[in-house]
């Protein structure tokens, strides 16, 4: 993965790049953490990314987007 975003981004901090793959597995971790299928399943999955989107913040609504259809797909 930090090849493809050091490609895609040459000028960046190598550190940067490791600690943006970090804070985005560790947000991917954190949907799973807050998943819970207690009700309506869509509802689980929209609540456990807005749980983990709490957490990490800085993320673009595009993320959050692709972070509840990863985890709908995954836990369907």
């Amino acid at each position: 993965m930090f090849g493809y975003v050091k490609r895609a981004h040459p000028r960046a901090d190598d550190a940067a790049i490791r600690r943006a793959i970090i804070t985005a597995v560790k947000f991917e971790g954190a949907t799973e953490a807050h998943f819970k299928w207690d009700g309506d399943f869509w509802d689980c999955v929209v609540r456990a990314v807005a749980q983990a989107a709490a957490e990490y913040p800085d993320f673009l609504e595009t993320t959050y987007r692709d972070a509840r259809n990863n985890l709908a797909y995954y836990y369907k």
